[in-house]
């Protein structure tokens, strides 16, 4: 009987160790999709963007932004294929 009961407790331990792992998974997606696509892919300033994440220098945030530079070159190259007819490019 003792043995059921450790069991069902690690179990359960083992249960709420695996939900606080993926709330921190979905808390750090959340935070980067807003730091990328709300804030820095409307302008918002890297350093605004820095504060409302908590971050004490733009270094951390400088991440999403790097983000954002690939973004920037692929909607140019989408651009320059509109302007030039070639879908290869």
């Amino acid at each position: 009987m003792l043995a059921k009961c450790l069991i069902i407790n690690v179990l359960r331990l083992i249960i709420v160790i695996l939900f606080f792992i993926a709330f921190l998974n979905i808390t750090y997606t959340a935070r980067h999709t807003f730091a990328s696509t709300v804030t820095l892919a409307n302008n918002i300033s890297l350093e605004v963007v820095s504060k409302m994440l908590g971050h004490t220098n733009t270094r951390m945030t400088n991440h999403y932004a790097k983000l954002i530079d690939k973004c920037i070159g692929e909607q140019m190259d989408k651009l320059m294929d509109t302007f030039t007819g070639d879908s290869n490019y």
